[in-house]
């Protein structure tokens, strides 16, 4: 075989392979990335400021809410209301415990450290079991509280993974991004803003756009509350997302990991 034919038929397999891996993971509306907007804990703001504002924008986003929310207990129509504008609630379980070692602050009945198995799981079913009195559909997402995925000693993950299509961690500081085919989806990395401003926001998004892949924003108090997040900030990264539909797709959560979970299923069938 002569050099010439050699090097034809290497061109023509990488060209090939280069094809392949394009469409391996292909987001929505031909957009590079996608991002989930995330909101927890069930704040007043999520639906009096957050739930208006999505609107604007034609958005949707992904709430979750704990079951000792003052606003899901006063509020509980709006709640109701941001389910059927197609905005997700997921699980956070109902009392929000996180690990005592980690997190000194945390009542000792809220404790995950010394939470037995039996008593896990019932929060979360009493969190399913709220949710579907709001009307949320049972393929459900999970958001690790305080994104402590150890309870009673051992690792939750593996009831989680058997219960729910995907869950999210979270951190105050930026993780490192992983391309589409190593986010672990029932650890799926998120940003939690505090004080960030719309510079912060966007550069975040930016960096998604570039790494090609998916991340989450965990949002807490938009203008009020904890970790907040002001409102003119949180308008200011939604105007940025609207301009730049054609580069990253805003999805809730659900929608975003049951997309790439269709893709990974696609790409498998086809090796």
């Amino acid at each position: 075989m002569n050099l010439k034919l050699i090097f034809l038929l290497l061109t023509l397999t990488t060209f090939v392979a280069c094809a392949q891996n394009d469409e391996e993971f292909i987001w929505p509306n031909g957009a590079k990335a996608a991002i989930c907007l995330t909101y927890d804990d069930g704040l007043s703001s999520h639906v009096n400021t957050v739930g208006p504002i999505l609107k604007k924008y034609n958005f949707k986003a992904s709430f979750y809410p704990t079951l000792n929310s003052s606003s899901l207990s006063e509020e509980t129509e709006k709640w109701r209301n941001l389910v059927q504008e197609g905005n997700e609630l997921g699980n956070h379980m109902a009392y929000h415990p996180c690990q005592k070692s980690l997190e000194p602050w945390v009542e000792n009945f809220y404790d995950l450290d010394t939470y037995t198995k039996k008593q896990l799981e019932n929060e979360i079913q009493l969190s399913n079991n709220f949710l579907s009195a709001l009307g949320v559909e049972k393929s459900r997402t999970f958001a690790y509280p305080c994104a402590h995925e150890f309870a009673g000693g051992e690792s939750y993950k593996p009831y989680i993974s058997e219960n729910f299509s995907a869950a999210r961690s979270s951190s105050e500081e930026q993780v490192e991004l992983v391309e589409p085919s190593s986010v672990d989806l029932y650890s799926v990395i998120s940003w939690a803003p505090n004080n960030s401003t719309s510079k912060d926001l966007i550069e975040y998004i930016d960096t998604i756009i570039e790494k090609e892949t998916l991340s989450t924003l965990t949002f807490h108090g938009i203008g009020a509350e904890h970790m907040r997040v002001s409102k003119k900030d949180h308008e200011e990264l939604l105007e940025y997302l609207n301009s730049n539909r054609d580069k990253i797709w805003v999805a809730t959560f659900k929608e975003a990991t049951d997309h790439l979970i269709k893709m990974r299923t696609k790409i498998t069938k086809s090796r």
